[in-house]
């Protein structure tokens, strides 16, 4: 007997085999399927989609006020010129964001927990938490004389918080990598849920906003906010039926795995398992290399074209909506329609993933870099409207492969060995946001008169 009825669960997964290569539907078996819970009002659905939005936004409430509070304000000091550090403050905090976060994401593989990854999520909230606190707290202490010691903090409370983020979405995606695919789906969609936030929030406050120190708490304020339910929320899930259940029959499975193998996690397993799934994982990696590659970098410095002041939207929402709005609505658009189409299969999605690496030069001739544009490069799109279709593809295109890309990879091996297919999935994914924005410091250098 088990918690959910007499069901033999060694018996029905020593009888299944893998999951097909060519398709990630596959249903539980009969009598699997007579004891399954279910997720009632969605509940468990709506909260790993919060969970997805918790994983970004202290980062994007950090990045998006970056210009006007940290670099214009904070850290412009009392008497004197903006000094290099707050010139060059974007640099210093791609350095001490990405790096660590994928270091931690790596690490996070190979540290074993006893109790699971529940406790890693649970600490990681709360780091990130006291993170937006110190956060929140600096921002109405005047600190005009002594901006350089404001700085290290700043660039101290970055690493911490991106550390602690790396740990928090590696471990959902391990934990979610046991569910059924729309729920890995859901964490996805739920990023691009707070890309829009963020983008409707900087609508907001360029039109409304006077006082940068108001819009800065306001923006921080929010952040803490949404960790704190994801706190409470995950406490709340773990008490869910449906949760319980699959988590449990997924451990279960580890063990007997582990019984049979006599195999700890290792570099080795996770050897074994980039050779088995190597296809999914450099899936992954190609689409958020490619996106990352271009947005934000890019398309953000792609202004409106010379003698075109009369397009419809104003010069200072131009980047907003036509870049940040226009990129999360139809990312999200492609996380919804992969719940419903997965196509190719898992063996031929390499076949959309590949070609998306034209999408680069294409918006390199753009209008990239403006009035800085190197002349050696002419610009061949010409039009706002063709820029802002493309980017349109460009982000249904990242939605939709990205979510088949998480939900393939886990699904794609034995179910024994989906938590540390999804754990390496959240790595390769970080690789290839890292590798992306280390590639548009070879674009802006090539493109750009710096």
């Amino acid at each position: 007997m088990t918690e959910y009825g007499a069901i033999d669960l060694d018996k029905i997964y020593s009888e299944r085999k893998y999951f097909l290569k060519n398709s990630i539907k596959i249903e539980p078996d009969d009598e699997e399927q007579e004891y399954l819970p279910k997720d009632r009002y969605k509940l468990v659905y709506f909260i790993i989609l919060l969970h997805g939005i918790g994983t970004l936004i202290p980062w994007n409430m950090f990045i998006s006020i970056a210009p006007q509070y940290f670099i214009d304000f904070k850290l412009q000091p009392a008497n004197s010129s903006k000094p290099e550090y707050a010139v060059n403050f974007f640099s210093y905090l791609g350095v001490c964001s990405q790096f660590p976060n994928l270091v931690v994401n790596f690490l996070n593989l190979f540290i074993v927990v006893k109790d699971g990854l529940a406790p890693r999520i649970v600490l990681a909230l709360f780091v990130l938490l006291a993170s937006c606190m110190v956060t929140l707290i600096f921002v109405f202490i005047d600190t005009s004389y002594y901006t350089f010691g404001y700085f290290l903090i700043t660039m101290l409370s970055v690493i911490i918080l991106n550390s602690a983020n790396g740990i928090y979405q590696n471990s959902m995606f391990g934990i979610i990598a046991d569910f059924p695919p729309q729920y890995i789906n859901a964490s996805i969609m739920g990023m691009n849920f707070c890309g829009i936030f963020i983008a409707v929030l900087l609508i907001i406050t360029t039109l409304g906003a006077n006082d940068v120190q108001w819009s800065a708490f306001y923006y921080f304020l929010i952040a803490l906010l949404v960790v704190v339910f994801c706190i409470v929320s995950f406490f709340i899930l773990q008490k869910l039926r449906f949760y319980r259940y699959y988590t449990k029959k997924a451990q279960r499975l580890r063990e007997i795995e582990e019984d049979k193998q006599h195999e700890q996690i290792s570099w080795k397993i996770y050897l074994a398992l980039l050779k088995e799934d190597w296809l999914h994982f450099f899936n992954i990696f190609l689409v958020f290399f490619v996106t990352l590659a271009i947005f934000p970098a890019v398309v953000s410095e792609t202004p409106l074209y010379p003698g075109r002041a009369d397009f419809f939207i104003p010069n200072d929402l131009y980047v907003i909506i036509a870049v940040f709005l226009n990129f999360n609505v139809f990312a999200t658009i492609g996380n919804f329609i992969a719940n419903y189409i997965q196509w190719p299969s898992p063996k031929y999605l390499w076949t959309l993933t590949f070609p998306r690496l034209l999408f680069i030069p294409i918006f390199l001739y753009c209008n990239f870099g403006g009035d800085l544009r190197n002349t050696n490069f002419p610009v061949f799109i010409q039009n706002e409207w063709n820029f802002i279709i493309l980017l349109s593809l460009l982000s249904i295109s990242h939605g939709y492969l990205s979510s088949l890309a998480m939900m393939y990879a886990p699904k794609a091996v034995h179910p024994s060995k989906a938590q540390a297919a999804g754990m390496m999935s959240g790595v390769v994914l970080l690789l290839g946001i890292f590798l992306g924005n280390v590639f548009t410091l070879i674009e802006s250098h090539m493109f750009k008169v710096i």
